[in-house]
């Protein structure tokens, strides 16, 4: 049978045709599941990006550069493939208006709603992303925009004092003597008071909550607070204006980030100058132990430890430094350590010891310890305090919940101590001998034990202590 001349190629039509509709379904499959993908990173960089805004915003940074540098980690740097804007929602109307600010309900309004309907106090951040098309070019369209924004409050925040500003605050929950007093001690609490969370409790009063004993007086101006029973020693005696039993909990404090330090391959070295000082580059050491003369700084810079650092004997100084133990221990036995601007980092490392004669001076400074523990030998005198200002602001000792390891103190007349200690899953023993002023800390544990003979004063002064802002306070809105 012979084909009629005029069905020649139809099949070739039908192919080519098919080869379109292919290519559109392969378009609508690749190019839109990349599509639909990008929209849900876009959403999350710009989300994040808001929250990093507000956040700077009320800490008095540069809100702009954190929306852009965290939008940037996310994969949405400003560049010829994405972009992106960040506007207070006052300044923005239109299409571009903020959605999602809340009204106010009450007539006249409160001062906190007028806080959380002010457009001024809320961040828009809007990430633009041009993703160029694939399959999608056989039907025309070379590119597709996606257009995301997010809105977050970052109004009027305050700092909160941690623990609600008990100067003293064990947060054991179940364990007896959470808080105890032994010994001849007579501690004087100025302008707060304590708190156990442990919810013990038996007849009796054997143990509690919080117990005192030996023949010290513990005063505070505020109350003593306490989840379980409270235990007075027979012999201890109580000046409060309250002391309340059967309380509610209180959370755990918020973690703290704690920095990354690196050190990288570079070896750090030791030589000396014209004037006969060692002087310790940054970088990678081993253990170093110096001789009992002479005097040694330490350059700017990151100094990393695998095998410890001890101090007995000559005079330190350590300006803008960071130390990074991996190994061995921090100690200071004998000689001065003089420090400004300075981050000590644990983690690998066996602790921190200050013993002996040693003196330790230092502004600016925090403890970081994830492994390890805080040790007081001795009769060592020191002068520290948490930095003024930046992200550890107030914090003078911190130790993670991962770390149980306990943080021992001695404190005496020539000491003074002025920032927050925390370590909630810690023991913290305070012994003072007359340490009558200079200790200007908020001391947080899993227990506290205050230890000693004669008087201790713990001046509570809440602009001093490490005081986070509550990341609830902080929220998206769209």
């Amino acid at each position: 049978m012979k084909l009629k001349s005029q069905e020649r190629g139809q099949a070739l039509v039908i192919i080519a045709l098919a080869v379109v509709g292919l290519f559109g379904f392969s378009a609508l499959a690749i190019d839109g599941s990349r599509v639909f993908s990008d929209r849900r990173n876009a959403q999350n960089a710009a989300d994040t990006a808001a929250l990093s805004a507000a956040l700077a915003k009320i800490r008095h940074e540069d809100y702009m550069q954190a929306a852009k540098d965290r939008a940037a980690d996310n994969g949405y740097a400003i560049d010829a493939n994405s972009s992106v804007e960040v506007a207070f929602c006052s300044t923005l109307s239109g299409p571009d208006a903020c959605q999602g600010i809340p009204t106010h309900t009450s007539t006249p309004p409160t001062t906190e709603e007028l806080e959380l309907t002010n457009p001024a106090n809320y961040i828009q951040v809007k990430v633009t992303s041009i993703l160029p098309a694939t399959f999608a070019r056989i039907v025309g369209r070379t590119e597709f925009t996606n257009i995301m924004s997010a809105i977050a409050y970052a109004g009027p925040v305050e700092p909160k004092p941690l623990v609600d500003g008990y100067a003293l605050a064990a947060m054991e929950r179940h364990d007896w003597d959470a808080v105890l007093s032994t010994g001849n001690i007579n501690v004087d609490i100025l302008n707060s008071g304590i708190f156990s969370n442990s919810d013990y409790g038996i007849s009796g009063c054997q143990h509690g909550s919080m117990r005192t004993g030996g023949n010290g007086t513990i005063s505070v101006d505020t109350a003593i607070n306490t989840v379980g029973s409270f235990c007075p020693g027979t012999n201890s005696r109580i000046d409060a204006p309250a002391v309340n039993q059967g309380v509610g909990a209180i959370d755990d404090p918020p973690t703290v980030n704690i920095p990354n330090f690196s050190c990288g391959s570079t070896n750090g070295s030791v030589s000396t100058d014209s004037a006969g000082r060692l002087i310790v580059s940054p970088g990678n050491h081993g253990n170093l132990n110096f001789p009992l003369a002479g005097e040694v700084i330490f350059s700017p810079g990151t100094h990393c430890f695998n095998n410890g650092l001890t101090m007995n004997g000559p005079n330190f100084t350590a300006d803008n430094v960071k130390f990074l133990f991996k190994g061995g221990e921090f100690k200071l036995t004998f000689g001065t350590m003089t420090c400004n601007n300075v981050q000590v980092h644990v983690n690998g490392g066996s602790g921190i010891t200050f013993t002996g004669t040693g003196h330790i001076y230092c502004n600016n400074v925090t403890f970081f310890l994830s492994t390890g523990d805080v040790t007081w030998n001795g009769n060592p005198e020191y002068r520290l305090y948490a930095p003024i200002g930046g992200d550890y602001e107030g914090l003078l000792f911190y130790v993670p919940p991962s770390n149980s390891n306990t943080i021992q103190i001695n404190g005496n007349a020539t000491c003074e101590m002025t920032g927050t200690i925390l370590g909630v899953s810690s023991q913290i023993t305070v012994n003072g001998n007359n340490w009558t002023t200079g200790l200007n800390s908020q001391i947080i544990g899993d227990t506290v034990s205050l230890e000693g003979n004669g008087n201790m004063v713990i001046n509570y002064v809440p602009d001093d202590q490490y005081q986070p802002i509550d990341p609830s306070a902080i929220m998206l809105t769209k």
